[in-house]
């Protein structure tokens, strides 16, 4: 007996059409995307161009050195020779197509030599071998010999018409169909070309697909025959055992259907000679066609060809295929030529507009780039004191603050800057110090330099602000009252400006930025309010001062601040 599941999850798991867990059930396989750009695709048209073109003149000049003749022998270009001024087609409606044949005889004319193999072939127009009932009008199994009750996709030419239930042989649409014109040519009307019945169907039909019966002798006689055929299959080729019944090459040929309603058939091929004139194919000359008309073709508006053709490497006459490549040759190219001037002229137009956004937005050149001036070293050291909580939250603003007077200090070509370190007690201050070195040159007007210091400070601001409502959101959420709100004040900076005017001058536009930072802080009821209880608990700020000549703050001087602190 088969195990049970034990549990719910084991039936679920039996149940589950999940696919199995692997890279390959679970797409997880590397993949490779290629992305089309300009620079990959144009090489491709130009390769695709470059092939294509001389493979397609090769094709065509090949298919032109194939000979071709065609003769059409239809309606009116045959006319019977037994009655007079009767075209084939009318004697065989008049005898109702009860089998009668019809002989007429055509000449043509050959302006060139046919050297090599030359194949004659039928051609058939408008007749459509590709309908579906008709395709599937035949037994493959009757065809291997085998004598078994036929399919029925042979209906209706599955039993013979005179209500017998024996099978005809071969059944089917396709086998009742089978054309049976004949042909022979004279050259000069006086010699006769040879041609050979065998040879002209697919190996691989002959040998595989069509086999007789074991004992077609004596099968085939008593077999009902196809209603438009005059004998059985056993009397396709009398003169040759093998290439008769369901192994005739005319029969196989034909039981191998087209699929346009304008097709050709091989018929035979011309057997040359040692000697005489058929020594290396058709000579140039007058021929004498003559046919034995037996396949109506007026019912359904067909026409009927005979055609003589020589061969070469790739097949018979096709200049179609060498046509098409040496047309989609001609279309890459123009393509690549097209998408490369646009290419190009794109290119040149967007590095043209990009340099001209870059010299639009280029600051004025000052007279000092060319004639520079010795730099400056006198260096401004702007401290102050801002209250931060203690916590990681600490480094989170250092970082912040460095950052911002980072990028300060590359507007500005500082070359020293230092952040204080921010202690671990609870309350504590911060002392960011931040040194200034111009080295443009004094060409560089106070107003840009007030202009620049306006907008690092406001980065120094809405950092602090930024951390600050970090916090007030953290404090709100967790609902604890007892926690106080720490707010950092940069407006007491004002309070200890020094008498130097450049320094009052940079430190009013921080308090300007500090103002307008404040305002919007203003917004918020609560982080107001809370910001009005903690300022009780602000440090002092530290002293503002100002060296000269690249000095320091000594170590005295920090001890002070943190003292004061």
């Amino acid at each position: 007996m088969s195990s049970q599941p034990e549990n719910e999850d084991d039936r679920d798991h039996q149940k589950s059409k999940k696919p199995a867990d692997t890279a390959f059930k679970q797409q997880r396989l590397p993949a490779w995307q290629p992305i089309i750009t300009a620079n990959t695709a144009l090489p491709v048209f130009l390769i695709i161009g470059l092939v294509f073109i001389p493979i397609g003149i090769v094709l065509v000049v090949t298919s032109n050195r194939v000979n071709e003749f065609d003769l059409d022998y239809t309606d009116t270009n045959c006319i019977s020779t037994s009655v007079a001024n009767t075209t084939c087609a009318d004697v065989l409606a008049k005898a109702n197509y009860t089998g009668q044949s019809c002989t007429c005889v055509k000449s043509f004319t050959l302006d060139t030599d046919f050297n090599g193999d030359v194949y004659f072939y039928y051609g058939l127009v408008n007749y459509y071998q590709n309908h579906r009932r008709y395709v599937r009008s035949r037994d493959d199994n009757q065809l291997l010999g085998k004598t078994d009750r036929v399919s029925t996709d042979c209906q209706p030419f599955q039993k013979a018409t005179n209500g017998s239930d024996i099978d005809i042989a071969p059944c089917g649409a396709i086998a009742n169909s089978k054309f049976n014109d004949t042909f022979s040519l004279s050259f000069n009307n006086n010699e006769t070309v040879n041609i050979a019945k065998t040879g002209i169907a697919w190996s691989t039909d002959k040998d595989v697909k069509f086999r007789n019966p074991t004992n077609a002798a004596t099968y085939f006689p008593a077999q009902p025959h196809p209603p438009n055929w005059n004998g059985t299959a056993w009397d396709l080729d009398p003169t040759s055992a093998d290439n008769d019944g369901y192994q005739n090459e005319d029969f196989i040929v034909w039981m191998r259907t087209a699929a346009m309603p304008t097709f050709r058939k091989l018929y035979r091929k011309v057997i040359t000679s040692s000697t005489g004139s058929f020594q290396n194919g058709l000579p140039k000359g007058t021929y004498y066609l003559t046919v034995t008309y037996n396949y109506p073709v007026s019912s359904f508006a067909g026409r009927k060809q005979f055609i003589i053709s020589t061969t070469s490497w790739m097949g018979g006459k096709n200049p179609f295929l060498g046509w098409a490549y040496i047309a989609v040759g001609i279309i890459c190219m123009i393509t690549f030529v097209i998408f490369f001037i646009l290419h190009k002229t794109w290119k040149t137009e967007n590095l043209a507009s990009y340099q001209m956004r870059r010299m639009q937005n280029r600051p004025p050149i000052s007279t000092s780039e060319y004639y520079p001036i010795e730099e400056s070293n006198q260096k401004t050291i702007i401290s102050s004191s801002i209250t931060l909580p203690s916590g990681p939250q600490q480094n989170n603003l250092s970082s912040n603050l460095s950052g911002t007077i980072d990028s300060f200090n590359n507007k500005t070509s500082t070359t020293q800057t230092a952040v204080g370190n921010v202690p671990s007690n609870e309350m504590s201050s911060m002392a960011m110090v931040m040194v200034t070195s111009p080295s443009y040159n004094d060409d560089i007007s106070f107003e840009q330099n007030n202009s620049l210091l306006n907008e690092s400070t406001d980065k120094v601001n809405l950092s602090s602000l930024s951390f600050l409502q970090t916090k007030q959101r953290q404090i709100n959420h967790r609902r604890n009252k007892s926690e106080p709100v720490i707010l950092g004040n940069l407006e007491e900076l004002s309070s200890s400006l020094s008498p130097n005017p450049t320094t009052s001058l940079l430190l009013e536009s921080s308090s300007t930025s500090t103002t307008s930072n404040e305002s919007a802080m203003s917004n918020n009821t609560s982080f107001e309010n809370k910001r009005k209880s903690s300022s009780k608990n602000l440090s002092p700020s530290t002293n503002i001062k100002q060296t000269t000549n690249g000095e320091r703050p000594s170590s005295s001087t920090t001890k002070k601040k943190e003292t004061l602190v």
